[in-house]
Order: structure tokens, then C-alpha cells, then sequence
């Protein structure tokens, strides 16, 4: 007779093999896990009576007998949803338990709104969003450092109506399922490290540069969050005159151009004229200080740069291989987000994929095979799907 700890790792097993790769037949399954047939069998029975999983049809068969029959994820009517809520813009993303795209949804963030205001709005939008379907776990990307156990909220000067916790704790008792919260920069390293630029590294690092700017490391398997949330704050760090946010984010960059004199209406206006240029060019020093600081705090394999204000700075990075060159034989790639602007929302679905699974006692579940089903019902203009990793 199986244990309780064998029946969950078998379970786990089973359900990460489709996880990863969408479909399989029992026998498969036994040949990826290393388990018996009749172990799998016995396992996926109960997953199909617990409406987990579903036998899809028939293969075609290559000889004569039964045709073994295809099984794959169910819980169509369970839903998920990541939320990238940002400075100037908030992307709604809701699929089911196997990545199917539900709804879709891309709006101005309420900025002068209070706390509870903004919370209203935003659980209201992820009801409209969901309908009449079961909501089991919403995962919020915020742009502020996000404490991992009370969900107060820091260092968000955007959208400062979201710091402390009246706002995450409104948002929770609004939306039924779990809420979960964490800082945006984070989620979108974990969508880039599950189907983005950042697959297949054991670890790597992203800046992300908008109207503010975050950045986030992943190590081991997982996000580095730290004790209090803080850790990839580095927009706080004095620098110049000001902060390393200051010099970097778009809000930052116009405002030091008008302190300059310049009426710019955005940091791309800035980009277009390339005026002032000392605004662009100490925006790119200062990128690359914080590039290299993260190369020494924690030597990445890769470093992915995401946000609007990220691609036009890159080619201004001149030096930058050279200076990481000096500091370590083997420097990180810089590459720009795969997954662009829908990184975050991605990143944050993936999150509550995650605390769904778990909850499953799939403790670290491989969702490459439910990306995969995302991405491909993303429009192609916002996602640049690539290549498997060797």
C-alpha cells in the first residue's frame, strides 16, 4: 500500500509531466516519470474522477489492439488571473488551469484614485473579466516592494495610494479565490524565466524600465524576494542629484528634462528628439551602473531588459561588455524581454498558476507546457515566442 508522501509525489509527478508538455498516454507518463504503469494508472484515474485531468480521444494506433487514449489538463471551468498593474497602464489576464486565454483586457490606471478607490476598481475589472466562471486565484503585480508575508506595500511613489496595506487588503476581500501580491518587476522575470528571454538559465535578472523602475533576480528556481520584500530596490539608491530612479524610469527622465527647460510631454518624446541628450546619456551611465551592481551582487547568467524605456536605451550602452568584462571571466548576456509588453501579466498569471499547483501539492510545477498554450493565443504583434531552450 502507497504512503500518503508517495501517493502526493506520485501525483505530482503525473500532473508536471502534463504540465510540461500538454498531453501524453499512460504509457508516456510511466516512461517520463519512472513510475510503473500500474502506478499510473491508478494516479490519473484519480486525477480524471477529481476532474484534474481528462482523456481527450483516441492516438492513432501504429498497429493492431486497443488505441491508447490521449490524456490532458481539464479545469476549464477553474480560472486564473494575473494582473500587471502599473504606473500608467494595468493589464488584466485570465485563463483557465491550463493556460486557454479566457479574457484579455488593457487599461489607464486610475492614478489620482485613493486606496480603496483603486481597489474597487481593479477587483471590479477582474469580476467583469472573469463572469460567471469559478475564480480561483488572483496573482497582482504591483509596482513597489511587496512584503512576502503581510503584503504591506513600499517605495511605490507612482502610485503611492497603493503603499501600506489598505490597498492589498481590499483587493483580497473583494475577489473570491486567493489573492496574491508581489512586486511587478518580479512577476515579469517570472514570466521571461517560464517562456521568455530568460528560459532556460539557471540564474538571471531583469530591469524593468516604464514610468518607474524594478528590478528582480532569480536563483535556484526561485524569485529572490528577501526578508521584507526589498530585495532589486535599487531605484531608492541615491546617485547624482537624485535616485538611480530617477535618472533611469521615464517619470524620472521627464522630469529632469523639464527641470532642464525642456516641454516634453514623455520620456519617447525624449527618445524622438533626442533632446536634452545629457538626459539620455546619464540615463544610460546610470543603467549601467545598476547593470554592473547586479553583476557583482549576483553574477547572472543573463540580464533581461524590459519596459518601454528599455529598447531605445540599449543602444546606448556602449562600454557596458567591457566593463562586466573586467569584472567577472564569464559576463552576463544582455538581451531585451521576449514577452515585452505583456511580460508582467504573464509573469503574474504564472504566479498564481503556481499557488494554484501548490495547493495540488505540486510544489514546483514545470509550466512551460501552459506558456506555451498562453503565448499562442496572445497576438503576435505583443509576444515574441522563442525557440526552446537545448
Amino acid at each position: 500500500m502507497e504512503s500518503s508522501d508517495a501517493r502526493l509525489a506520485n501525483r505530482a509527478a503525473v500532473l508536471n509531466e502534463l504540465l510540461s508538455r500538454g498531453t501524453g498516454t499512460r504509457v508516456a507518463i510511466a516512461a517520463w516519470t519512472g513510475l510503473s504503469k500500474a502506478t499510473v494508472s491508478r494516479v490519473t484515474d484519480d486525477l480524471i474522477q477529481e476532474g484534474l485531468i481528462r482523456e481527450t480521444g483516441p492516438l492513432p494506433g501504429t498497429g493492431p489492439g486497443r488505441q491508447a487514449l490521449a490524456l490532458a489538463l481539464a479545469g476549464e471551468e477553474t480560472l486564473v488571473c494575473g494582473v500587471d498593474l502599473g504606473g500608467s497602464n494595468t493589464r488584466f489576464l485570465v485563463t483557465d488551469i491550463a493556460g486557454r486565454v479566457h479574457a484579455r483586457a488593457r487599461e489607464a490606471t486610475p492614478r489620482a484614485s485613493t486606496a480603496a478607490e483603486t481597489a474597487h476598481w481593479l477587483a471590479a475589472r477582474v469580476a467583469a473579466l472573469a463572469g460567471s466562471r469559478d475564480l480561483g486565484v488572483t496573482a497582482v503585480g504591483l509596482p513597489g516592494a511587496v512584503h512576502p508575508r503581510t503584503g504591506a506595500v513600499r517605495t511605490a511613489p507612482n502610485l503611492p495610494q497603493l503603499e501600506g496595506t489598505a490597498f492589498t487588503e481590499a483587493v483580497a476581500a473583494a475577489l473570491p479565490g486567493r489573492t496574491v501580491f508581489d512586486n511587478d518587476a518580479n512577476a515579469a522575470l517570472l514570466g521571461e524565466v517560464t517562456a521568455g528571454a530568460a528560459r532556460g538559465y539557471e540564474t538571471a535578472a531583469m530591469v524593468t524600465i516604464g514610468t518607474g523602475l524594478g528590478a528582480s533576480v532569480h536563483l535556484g528556481g526561485r524569485l529572490l524576494t528577501g526578508r521584507t520584500g526589498a530585495v532589486g530596490e535599487f531605484g531608492v539608491l541615491p546617485y547624482g542629484d537624485g535616485t538611480l530612479e530617477s535618472f533611469i524610469s521615464g517619470s524620472g527622465m521627464v522630469a529632469r528634462a523639464r527641470r532642464m527647460g525642456s516641454d516634453v510631454r514623455d520620456a519617447a518624446q525624449i527618445f524622438e528628439q533626442e533632446e536634452p541628450r545629457t538626459v539620455l546619456d546619464d540615463a544610460a551611465v546610470a543603467l549601467m551602473t545598476l547593470v554592473t551592481a547586479l553583476n557583482v551582487a549576483y553574477e547572472p547568467e543573463v540580464v533581461v531588459l524590459g519596459g518601454g524605456v528599455a529598447s531605445p536605451l540599449i543602444p546606448r550602452l556602449r562600454g557596458l561588455a567591457g566593463v562586466l568584462e573586467e569584472l567577472t571571466p564569464q559576463p552576463p548576456k544582455i538581451v531585451l524581454s521576449a514577452l515585452g509588453d505583456p511580460a508582467g501579466a504573464v509573469g503574474s498569471l504564472m504566479a498564481a498558476l503556481h499557488t494554484h499547483y501548490r495547493a495540488l501539492d505540486v510544489h514546483m510545477p514545470d509550466l512551460r507546457g501552459v506558456a506555451a498554450t498562453l503565448l499562442r493565443s496572445l497576438p503576435s504583434e505583443d509576444v515574441h515566442v522563442p525557440a526552446p531552450s537545448a
